[in-house]
């Protein structure tokens, strides 16, 4: 008989209802699951003990900090920039700037610029930081006659600040060395012969090494 006819029933009705929904079976767990769950496509974290910037197996990578703690970190570098002949240093000692702009205010804006973008020049160096502050000294040192190829100098102090992971050092350095570039850029029209050097860590604080000091 057509089922269109049958006399209407809402126990048939609902019955039918919850049979037609689909049905699948429950897959019983097997212990080959809890092998794949355990499995980790991750590659390995750890670091040498003595250069963290390489792994047990002296591959290069960038060093895990997340299980580090949060602090109070400090760098201070410095870099100097010697003159060559008498042109720089007579020209800064009156505070006459050159065709480019005020040596000493351009750079220091150049050293702070350096430390914020040390991640793109440092390719190791942890992006993101969080840096809380950068100071940038550059001061005019005149000749102090040692000898006769003393010219006076530019000396440039750096000192930035963090609370994170990890430390600031190369920001630091960064910021030293982006500043005595800009003081070489803006001086190279009186004086091509400038030597940068002297690049170094003087201060550091926080972390795990604690508070260190240069000797000098």
């Amino acid at each position: 008989m057509p089922s269109h006819i049958l006399p209407f029933s809402s126990g048939s009705s609902q019955a039918r209802l919850y049979h037609s929904k689909g049905f699948t079976p429950k897959r019983e767990k097997c212990s080959s699951d809890d092998e794949h769950s355990s499995q980790s496509h991750a590659l390995p974290t750890a670091s040498d003990p003595d250069l963290p910037h390489l792994t047990p197996s002296q591959t290069v990578h960038m060093t895990q900090i997340t299980s580090k703690p949060e602090t109070k970190r400090l760098a201070t570098a410095a870099c100097d920039v010697a003159f060559s002949n008498t042109r720089p240093w007579e020209l800064l000692r009156k505070g006459q700037g050159t065709h480019k702009g005020d040596v000493f205010s351009v750079a220091r804006i150049a050293g702070i610029m350096a430390a914020k973008k040390t991640p793109d020049l440092v390719p190791l160096c942890h992006p993101g930081i969080g840096i809380t502050g950068v100071e940038v000294s550059v001061e005019l040192v005149g000749p102090e006659g040692k000898n006769a190829e003393d010219y006076g100098s530019m000396q440039i102090l750096a000192t930035v600040s963090c609370f994170g992971r990890t430390g600031v050092e190369m920001e630091a350095m960064t910021a030293a060395t982006g500043a005595a570039l800009t003081v070489y850029d803006m001086l190279k029209a009186v004086d091509k012969g400038m030597i940068i050097g002297g690049v170094r860590l003087l201060e550091k604080q926080g972390g795990k090494s604690g508070h260190w000091r240069r000797e000098e």
